[in-house]
Order: C-alpha cells, then structure tokens, then sequence
C-alpha cells in the first residue's frame, strides 16, 4: 500500500479520484491513535493536500500538493489562520469523515481511528487563485 507522510503526524492512503474533482483517501494519525477526531482528519486533510500531496496507488495517481513553489507557500501563510480558523473556509472542501472499517494493512493493530476524507482538489485550487495564491493555468508565466 502506498501512504504518504509528512512532517505532520498524518499519514494518507488514496482510495479513488472522482470525476467531480474530489479525491477521496484515508487518514490516520500516528500519534494521535484511537483519539484522533473526524474533524482533525478534515483539516488534516485539506493540509495534505495543500503541502503533502497524496501518495499513488490503488488505481490513484500520485496527488502532487497545491503549493509547491516557496512563494506561494508565503502567501498561503499569510492567509492560513484565517483560512482554518473556526470561521474559516477550510472546511467548505471536504465531503465527509466517515470512521473507516480497513484498516491500512501496515497499521495491524484495531485501536486506530482511519476516516475516508473527501476533499475537492478542483474547488480548493479554485480558491487559491481567486485569492491570489497561485497562478491561473490561463495565465502565462
């Protein structure tokens, strides 16, 4: 099984790319374990796929993050309280947080909480060019 981590303590699995321009994966959190909250993995997964990206595998190609390039990272930064803040828009994104029943085969142990997040890649990226934080594709470079 493919998982990416990062510098968090999320890790991700993908589970399917939708047409609608969702990407629904499976998140859990190494330290965190059995107490980590469906909200948590919400923003935890907007956070992927803003920095992480989302590792390939079962039928999903690799989800390279939305900032990449260290100025658009800054100008992220500058909005990022406000964005997942409890008025933020961060949660507008994601789908739904259902508990998962399978378990990533590398976790073995039944204490974890894994949700199923899904989260719109399309709208999200949307955002960040209406404020300015990246670049429009029409947009030359």
């Amino acid at each position: 099984m493919a998982f990416k981590e990062s510098s968090n303590s999320y890790q991700t699995e993908c589970i399917s790319l939708e047409t609608d321009g969702y990407i629904s994966f499976k998140i859990w959190d190494t330290k965190s374990g059995k107490s980590y909250k469906p909200e948590q993995a919400r923003e935890d997964a907007i956070h992927a796929i803003l920095f992480a990206g989302i590792a390939g595998g079962n039928g999903c190609s690799t989800q390279t993050a939305l900032l990449i390039k260290s100025e658009d990272i800054d100008k992220f930064k500058k909005i990022e309280k406000y964005f997942f803040g409890s008025k933020g828009k961060w949660a507008q994104f994601t789908r739904s947080s259902a508990t998962e029943t399978t378990l990533p085969v590398n976790l073995g142990e039944k204490n974890w909480k894994v949700y199923q997040v899904s989260v719109s890649k399309d709208a999200l990226k949307k955002y960040l060019v209406e404020k300015s934080i990246l670049k429009s594709i029409n947009t030359g470079f």
